[in-house]
């Protein structure tokens, strides 16, 4: 299908559609991260910095799973620093 930072599908229609984050975790087998290593960039994975896109517009195959938390993103520095202040809490 397709990965985003956005929401997929666009919400004209309040309460239409599951909405599903995504938590980055990955494991690959040998063979298919040296297949996808080798690929070049495709245009999906270029406007959405997403490497899992560069498998799927290929035809490679990814599993995914629900689960039933929010993660916690951290992609930012900012992100980082929310991050390390929520850790602090908890210990």
């Amino acid at each position: 299908m397709y990965f985003s930072r956005s929401k997929i599908p666009f919400e004209r229609n309040a309460n239409q559609a599951d909405f599903y984050g995504h938590l980055g975790i990955y494991g690959y087998k040998r063979e298919a991260l040296i297949k996808m290593t080798e690929l070049p960039q495709g245009s999906y994975e270029k406007a959405e910095s997403l490497e899992q896109l560069r498998a799927l517009q290929n035809g490679m195959k990814i599993k995914t799973s629900i689960v039933d938390f929010v993660p916690v993103g951290i992609d930012t520095a900012e992100d980082l620093e929310h991050f390390k202040r929520i850790i602090s809490k908890a210990v």
